[in-house]
């Protein structure tokens, strides 16, 4: 099954408040509500265009599949593809476990990816 996973995009963008944060950059309550409950099961080009374009990301980013219980698609298929790893926050937790020193070095190896 393919669905829709915003609240992936929030975790990863380390956004934790998505429906302020949503809702600061010009998204309606309505919507906003929707997003961060990962509610939407449709959407037009131009809002998925512009959801990318606020959080620079792409529509495979969003898209993720789970294939049913009893799916006889092949392991192989592209579909799979799309399948993404859940996301925790315990990455935010390890950092502020991290000396200084450490974190520096985080801070400087993402620098150098610009």
């Amino acid at each position: 099954m393919l669905f829709f996973n915003f609240a992936r995009i929030f975790k990863l963008k380390g956004i934790n408040r998505p429906f302020s944060y949503l809702t600061s950059t010009g998204y309606s309550a309505n919507y906003a509500t929707k997003l961060t409950k990962n509610r939407v099961m449709e959407i037009n080009l131009e809002r998925l265009e512009k959801f990318c374009r606020d959080f620079n990301c792409t529509p495979n980013d969003i898209l993720d599949f789970r294939p049913y219980q009893n799916d006889t698609i092949p392991n192989d298929h592209v579909l799979h593809t799309l399948t993404k790893k859940e996301i925790s926050n315990e990455i935010t937790s390890k950092i502020n476990a991290l000396p200084l020193e450490k974190i520096q070095q985080i801070h400087d190896i993402i620098k150098n990816m610009e």
